[in-house]
């Protein structure tokens, strides 16, 4: 899924913003989970979860301190970049997918790869437009 990478460059960037900086977890309505400074937006459906910092132990007592302004600044642009560069991806995915007219997908068993029907292409190319969309606002 290459939404993956994102999440865990959003992680790393989060973490290295320092060792005290909190960490939550974001998961809105429709599942989707971001990593992030900030406390979640108020949607109905969101949950949050507060994570350790590193070199903190889960459960402690010491409540980590929030970002500087300046770490949060760059931890906006870095986001912004990143959002950017996904959506591009995203972009050149569905328009190899929508220009080719087949497509290969590893087989039930994993021991090598077969042509893709019109109905699984068809999906792969409506979940591309979502990714597209989701990631390109």
């Amino acid at each position: 899924m290459p939404t993956r990478p994102f999440y865990l460059a959003l992680l790393v960037a989060a973490v290295h913003a320092g060792a005290t900086a909190q960490v939550i977890k974001c998961t809105d309505a429709g599942g989707r989970t971001t990593y992030q400074s900030t406390p979640c937006a108020a949607v109905q459906g969101a949950r949050e979860q507060k994570m350790a910092a590193p070199g903190q132990k889960s459960g402690s007592a010491a409540a980590p301190a929030p970002a500087a302004p300046a770490q949060q600044t760059e931890l906006d642009a870095l986001n912004q970049r990143m959002r950017v560069r996904m959506c591009e991806i995203h972009r050149i995915s569905l328009k190899r997918l929508k220009e080719s007219d087949t497509m290969l997908v590893p087989n039930g068993n994993g021991n090598g790869i077969v042509k893709a029907d019109a109905a699984r292409r068809a999906s792969e190319i409506a979940q591309a437009e979502k990714r597209v969309a989701d990631t390109c606002k």
